[in-house]
Formats: C-alpha cells, structure tokens, sequence
C-alpha cells in the first residue's frame, strides 16, 4: 500500500441530467485550485459526463473528492443567481459524484493549462448579466409605456 502523503493521481466522474451546461468544469477546476492541487483538472466527455483527474497527496485527493461529493450542490447553489433554474437543469435523479478511483497510468497535466475555464466563465457571466439587465430594461419600458 501506497504512502498516504506520497503523490498519487486519481480520477473520479460526475454524472446526470446536464452536468455539461451548468459550469461543473470550471467549478471543479476553481476547488483544486483554491485547495492547493497544482496538477488536475475536469473535462466534459462524450457520453455526457465530466471527468475529474487529479495528482497529489493521498490524503489530500480522498479529502477533495468527499469535499465535491458531500458540498457539490451546494457550491453550484452559490454560484448561480437562479436556483430554480440550476434546480430545472439537474433535474432528477440529480448529480452523482461517482467512486475515487486510483490509477498509475494517468495523464495528470498541469492545472494552469486549464486556466483558460476561468477566462470562459467571466465571457458567461458577463452574458448574464447582459441578459439580466436586458430583461430590466424591458420590463421598465413596458412599465413606462403603461404610464
């Protein structure tokens, strides 16, 4: 058996309803960062899921998976302004955070390469906030022409 603090690599899979439309790539991403993983990242696949690679600490790996599996729903609640609408794109069953799997033979790249999730995740929120000031703006006309 490995050393706990020794470095491992590690994946594990996100699934359901719409995991790909609700930013969990950039989500996951951001948790490693702001855990202090400097190898990893998350990517969409093409049956749908999002997959999670990771190299670090034993330890720290198993603590970051139960982190997403237990706080995931909860972290993509605070990062939304339209819970019904995160609500309505999970759907049910909901998400699942699948098992941790450990593996020698993964390809963990460095998490900066993925960086450019976070630049993304400023354009969408910029398209929302447009969409939101678009939709006061229309509902302000429509209040002045009743006037």
């Amino acid at each position: 058996m490995k050393n706990p603090t020794s470095h491992q690599k590690a994946l594990f899979y996100i699934s359901g309803k719409s995991v790909q439309h609700i930013g969990l790539q950039l989500i996951v991403t951001t948790e490693m960062i702001h855990r202090g993983f400097t190898n990893g990242g998350a990517f969409n696949l093409p049956d749908g899921r999002v997959e999670v690679v990771l190299e670090g600490k034993k330890d720290d790996i198993i603590d970051f998976h139960k982190h997403i599996s237990e706080n995931l729903i909860s972290i993509l609640e605070s990062k939304t302004t339209d819970k019904e609408e995160l609500i309505r794109r999970i759907d049910n069953p909901g998400i699942k955070v699948e098992e941790l799997e450990f593996r020698d033979d993964l390809l963990v790249l460095d998490i900066g390469l993925f960086s450019h999730s976070l630049t993304f995740d400023q354009i969408y929120k910029g398209v929302d906030v447009y969409k939101e000031l678009r939709n006061a703006i229309n509902k302000l006309n429509k209040t002045l022409s009743g006037k």
